[in-house]
């Protein structure tokens, strides 16, 4: 008999589909959102930054900033179905990058842009926004991040997403990212980056999780998992932040 696939495995893997990207691609580009909305790589910079460090926020922390730095950003939803809708797809999106993480952080697979020059047939990965939004995450929570700075292989491991994505850089370095080619080739030295800032991290989101068990034990009791989501989103507790507690 063939194999039949795991229904749970399916709950803690909400990757969304290539139509729910498209859609919410569309709504980040729409009228809606300001001009300091984040677009869909920055985004998945963002949340890939909030992923694999040291703790990650709460979703009212991190959800506002992905439309701006002030609250005159907030969208202009049609409705309230919409903003469910748009919450959702953020949600399951951070999911399913903590999921792919846990899984496999060396082989990450960050969304980044390409780009076409003119007199140029050659189609270049750039990383460039992609990395702002991982630096964005990182200043949300800057002081939490001061261990992986002060270690001797830190700066190292996160240079070519600084080096793409940092706000200021000093002359010298920008020389390192004016053409192409040089973002091309730092961009594909991220996915490494990535995989180390990870692992760097895993012990110390491992003990936050130890601390907090017996609540985190006696708030999942208390929550049933076919429950709405405490987040917001609008999607069963089992589909939304009950499925970011598989362990690392």
């Amino acid at each position: 008999m063939p194999k039949q696939e795991s229904f749970e495995e399916e709950e803690v893997t909400p990757a969304l589909s290539e139509e729910e990207m498209d859609e919410l691609d569309s709504f980040l580009m729409s009228d809606a959102t300001t001009n300091e909305v984040m677009l869909l790589d920055c985004l998945d910079g963002f949340l890939t930054a909030l992923a694999s460090g040291p703790a990650m926020p709460k979703p009212e922390v991190w959800m506002p900033r992905i439309w701006g730095p002030t609250t005159a950003d907030t969208p202009a939803f049609a409705s309230d179905a919409q903003a469910a809708r748009i919450t959702d797809l953020l949600t399951r999106h951070l999911n399913a990058i903590v999921w792919s993480l846990q899984q496999d952080a060396e082989h990450f697979e960050p969304v980044f842009d390409l780009q076409v020059y003119e007199g140029d047939e050659h189609e270049y990965m750039d990383g460039e926004m992609w990395a702002h939004g991982f630096m964005t995450g990182i200043d949300m929570q800057r002081d939490k991040w001061k261990a992986l700075f002060e270690s001797r292989h830190g700066p190292v491991a996160l240079r070519p997403i600084y080096l793409l994505g940092a706000a200021e850089i000093t002359e010298a370095e920008e020389a390192l990212v004016q053409t192409p080619a040089q973002r091309e080739e730092l961009s594909r030295q991220i996915p490494a980056s990535i995989g180390w800032v990870y692992k760097f991290w895993a012990p110390q989101r491992r003990a936050a999780d130890s601390a907090r068990g017996k609540t985190a034990d006696n708030e999942t009791q208390k929550i049933s998992r076919n429950a709405p989501c405490p987040c917001g989103s609008g999607r069963k507790y089992k589909k939304c932040c009950g499925a970011t507690r598989v362990e690392d």
